[in-house]
């Protein structure tokens, strides 16, 4: 049987997108067979995605539009639009927008042990009966459910010296 082409083109605009996350699934488990997940996503200017580890995949960004600042271990670059980051697992990583305008992004994780990350991450966020010490336990559990460490007395740090905001 024969697979309808159009069901192989993800076109601009289209995905499922989380919200809360100003992310998009782009290709996911349906795509490939697990093997992969590409999401794309916006990050604010000023903005930063905290230091973390991913125990269980790979990651790789690519810059669409703007610039990102991507922390990968003890290596700080700078990355504008076309230039691809390799987060490998086990390797702490952050990133920020420096810039003025929203900047947009690729995640590429291998192999796409993510499925449901975002949007999980992402109904935690925006479930208003949650207190903020829920909120925090809730976000907690989640990160140890997907194997992410995230390493929040390094935030202090990448604000001070690059003044953005986790």
């Amino acid at each position: 049987m024969s697979q309808d082409p159009d069901s192989r083109v993800i076109r601009p605009g289209e995905g499922t997108r989380v919200p809360a996350l100003d992310m998009t699934h782009k290709v996911h488990a349906d795509h490939l067979g697990g093997r992969l997940l590409v999401m794309e996503g916006r990050i604010a200017p000023g903005a930063l995605v905290p230091p973390h580890t991913h125990t269980r995949e790979d990651e790789c960004s690519y810059v669409i539009s703007g610039t990102v600042v991507f922390q990968v271990g003890e290596d700080t670059v700078t990355a504008g639009a076309g230039s691809y980051v390799i987060k490998p697992r086990g390797v702490p990583h952050a990133f920020w927008d420096p810039g003025s305008e929203p900047a947009q992004v690729m995640e590429l994780h291998v192999p796409e042990t993510f499925a449901h990350y975002y949007d999980e991450a992402g109904a935690i966020f925006t479930d208003s009966a949650l207190t903020p010490q829920e909120r925090h336990e809730a976000l907690d559990a989640h990160h140890a459910r997907y194997g992410v460490t995230f390493h929040w007395d390094r935030v202090a740090d990448l604000v001070e010296r690059h003044g953005v905001r986790p």
